[in-house]
């Protein structure tokens, strides 16, 4: 986890710990020199989870633009390359779904 430590002399700094316990041991040991600290980031699963988040809704826009293309260009649902945009669209909309699965 990531924390935000700040000393009595006004000093700031980042410091990792592998987990809770850690981390209220090294506060414990030099609390006489801490004024505030701040828990930036639990751990990794938190940030991982708002990667997947963004990169779900990036993939849900990418297909709803490629359906947008082709409802207003008349001409490309006559062209061959037509079926390659539907495929493409749901191929992408099929890693939305497998991306949102693995969001904790």
């Amino acid at each position: 986890m990531k924390v935000l430590i700040e000393t009595l002399n006004n000093r700031r700094g980042y410091k990792f710990f592998e987990n809770r316990e850690e981390m209220d041991a090294y506060l414990g040991r030099h609390c006489g020199d801490i004024a505030s600290y701040e828990i930036l980031q639990e751990d990794d699963t938190a940030s991982t989870n708002d990667i997947l988040q963004g990169l779900a809704e990036e993939c849900e826009v990418l297909h709803n633009k490629l359906f947008y293309i082709y409802r207003q260009q008349e001409k490309l649902k006559k062209a061959k390359h037509y079926q390659q945009l539907i495929y493409a669209a749901g191929r992408i909309y099929d890693a939305c779904g497998a991306i949102r699965s693995c969001i904790k």
